[in-house]
C-alpha cells in the first residue's frame, strides 16, 4: 500500500513540474527571452505526397511591458520525430519603423540549422506593431528547404 501512494504522489510531482516547465513564464527564460507570452502561432507544414498540413514547431512572442522589447523564439513541439535534431529553420521580426530607420533596435533575425528552437530574436516595441516571419524545414539533410511558412503582420501593438 505504501509503495502504491509513493508510486501515485511521485506521478502527481512529476506532472507538476512538467507543468512548472512548459509555463510560460518558465519558457520565456527558456528561449533567451523576458517578459510574459503575449502570443503563440502554429507554423503550418505541407506534406509534400498528400499536401496536407501538419505542425511540428510554434511561434512564441513575448513582451516585456518594463523595457519596452518584444521577443521571439521560433520553437520545435517536442512531441514531433525531428525534435532534437537540426533541422533548418528561419527567424526574423521587424516593427513597423524598420522601412524609414533600420537600425539594430528595429529588426532582427536567427537562421540556421536548430535542435531545438530559433531565436531569440528582439526588436523594440513599446506604442509599435511588429511581424515575424518565420520558416521551418522538416528535413535534417543538406539543404535549406523550407515547407512550412508563418507571416504575421502588426501584431503585439502595445
Amino acid at each position: 500500500m505504501l509503495k502504491r501512494t509513493l508510486t501515485v504522489a511521485l506521478a502527481g510531482v512529476t506532472a507538476m513540474a512538467l507543468h512548472l516547465i512548459t509555463s510560460p513564464a518558465a519558457g520565456a527564460a527558456a528561449y533567451g527571452c523576458s517578459g510574459t507570452q503575449v502570443g503563440s502561432w502554429k507554423v503550418p507544414m505541407k506534406d509534400a505526397l498528400d499536401g496536407g498540413t501538419y505542425y511540428i514547431s510554434d511561434v512564441k512572442l513575448f513582451y516585456n511591458a518594463r523595457t519596452g522589447w518584444n521577443c521571439a523564439a521560433l520553437v520545435k513541439r517536442s512531441d514531433h520525430q525531428r525534435y532534437g535534431e537540426k533541422t533548418p529553420m528561419y527567424l526574423e521580426m521587424y516593427n513597423s519603423r524598420w522601412a524609414e530607420d533600420n537600425w539594430k533596435n528595429n529588426y532582427d533575425k536567427d537562421v540556421g540549422r536548430f535542435k531545438y528552437h530559433a531565436g531569440p530574436v528582439k526588436v523594440y516595441g513599446r506604442n509599435i506593431c511588429v511581424s515575424i516571419h518565420a520558416k521551418h524545414g522538416d528535413h535534417t539533410g543538406p539543404g535549406d528547404d523550407y515547407n512550412g511558412r508563418l507571416s504575421l503582420s502588426g501584431v503585439a501593438c502595445d
